[in-house]
């Protein structure tokens, strides 16, 4: 066959000139023209196969030495010589492209394992096993799987194993356990008798067992940590969206409790929610300064309030009425008798968390936000529930917000010349004076004062959330 017609030489030559983009230049003209100068009737399983050779040229090597016989080459030149100034360069061959293997196997790319700190919300990895429990958790785990059931450990896993009900409860665990491994005793039994357990296994021991396997070796874990754990996982996660939102609106709120002293049943908690703190702050700038030029060199107090002092109360009262666009007045309260904290502590989670959704009905969650809580410190109430006060009102608001609210840190503030907390002060003793007063002294005047200013007994008023839960009958 002559060279000029050979179909490999051809083949070659266009593989050549493509270079190795030719891998992308399947049944091009090109291509095409030359399947006809090779076979003009050439089906598309041969062109196919013409392609397929042609891809394997454009990887090799130069063929135009190899092609020349051993007895014609010419000897290498000592040097290139040095075209001519102004003469037209050949362009240069490119160099076939060189597929690398992926770094990992079955990876197209390279993938970096994932770093804590990229994905903070991501509840903490348990530690690991220490050597010895690690080594029970293997070899229990070899001995259910060739059915070795000698001990307890290794009964109670394999009914774990098998049965995933009996992982969240000892009775449904002890019945599949006698049924399986002890079903020649009930078989002695007839009829059943309450007798019978002295001769099954105790079910504390059963219970115990499954503890340790499902605790300590952490084994067939219940249905019931996996639904803690997604929703630890869902709440840090809802709680990093939310608080990592650049520039959010703070909702605020000023918070004092009332009642439980000598022989009143009665306890509250009242006080001030602003919207949006990033708004309201000049307004609280304008009356913390009001309050600073009136020279009032000691705290304002609902207590201590007599007919010298209800003047000032009532003046601080009438300057927040100026200032109460953004404002959410508040106060919840129940009859109690004693010094109930319990109460006092889930009148604060349902006071916040009802104040929410109170501002989502009247639209203004529209965006995310901070949600911070300052309340007036009291030593022996917050030594005992100020931790656990924000543990349970960040997993409410997740709950009732999710993505969309963040709690920080409930505070607690002395009082001192806080003119908020002030005002918080005057607003929960003036609810309590106006449910348990019968007269008409100066604090009776005041708490109607506080009434007229929150609006707590106008039900149209949407600028107040009262609510007094009085004992059923």
């Amino acid at each position: 066959m002559n060279k000029k017609n050979d179909p490999s030489q051809l083949l070659f030559e266009l593989a050549r000139t493509e270079g190795p983009d030719v891998v992308h230049l399947a049944y091009s003209p090109e291509f095409e023209a030359l399947c006809r100068q090779i076979n003009p009737a050439a089906t598309t399983q041969e062109k196919h196969a013409l392609w397929e050779k042609l891809i394997e040229l454009g990887t090799t090597p130069d063929r135009r030495e190899t092609d020349v016989a051993p007895d014609r080459q010419s000897p290498a030149p000592s040097a290139a010589p040095t075209p001519p100034a102004g003469a037209i360069q050949p362009p240069l061959k490119p160099q076939p492209r060189m597929a690398t293997p992926p770094s990992e196997s079955g990876m197209l790319f390279h993938v970096d394992p994932p770093a804590p700190e990229v994905q903070p919300w991501t509840t903490p990895a348990e530690p690991e096993l220490d050597q010895q429990l690690a080594e029970q958790r293997a070899a229990l785990l070899a001995s259910i799987a060739q059915s070795q059931l000698a001990t307890y450990e290794q009964r109670v896993a394999r009914i774990l194993h098998r049965y995933p009900e009996t992982r969240d409860s000892d009775i449904a665990l002890c019945l599949r356990y006698w049924r399986t491994f002890q079903a020649d005793v009930i078989e002695r039994w007839k009829p059943l008798e309450l007798e019978i357990l002295f001769e099954l296994d105790r079910m504390d021991t059963l219970g115990r067992t499954r503890r340790f396997v499902q605790n300590d070796l952490r084994l067939f874990r219940g249905m019931e940590d996996t639904r803690k754990a997604r929703e630890a996982m869902q709440h840090e996660l809802h709680e990093y969206l939310a608080a990592h939102r650049d520039t959010l609106p703070e909702i605020r709120f000023y918070l004092d409790e009332t009642g439980n002293e000598g022989d009143k049943n009665y306890t509250g908690v009242a006080g001030v929610c602003v919207i949006n703190w990033k708004q309201y702050e000049k307004h609280h700038a304008a009356l913390a300064q009001w309050r600073e030029k009136q020279g009032w060199a000691e705290t304002v107090h609902f207590a201590e309030t007599g007919a010298d002092k209800v003047d000032r109360a009532a003046s601080l009262l009438q300057q927040l009425a100026q200032r109460r666009s953004g404002v959410l007045f508040l106060g919840y309260s129940i009859a109690s008798r004693g010094r109930t904290q319990e109460a006092m502590f889930s009148l604060f989670i349902q006071l916040v968390v009802d104040s929410l959704k109170h501002l989502q009905q009247q639209g203004c969650l529209s965006e995310n936000r901070n949600v911070r809580v300052i309340k007036e410190a009291d030593p022996g109430f917050d030594s005992i529930y100020l931790d656990t006060m924000t543990k349970r009102l960040s997993e409410a608001v997740a709950l009732e917000f999710p993505g969309l609210l963040a709690v920080s840190p409930v505070e607690a503030v002395t009082k001192g010349r806080n003119v908020i907390l002030e005002c918080a002060d005057l607003i929960a003793g003036g609810m309590q004076r106006r449910a348990l007063g019968k007269g008409r002294n100066p604090k009776d005047k005041l708490a109607e004062a506080v009434i007229n200013v929150t609006g707590f007994e106008d039900a149209s008023d949407s600028g107040a959330l009262f609510k007094y839960f009085a004992p059923s009958r």
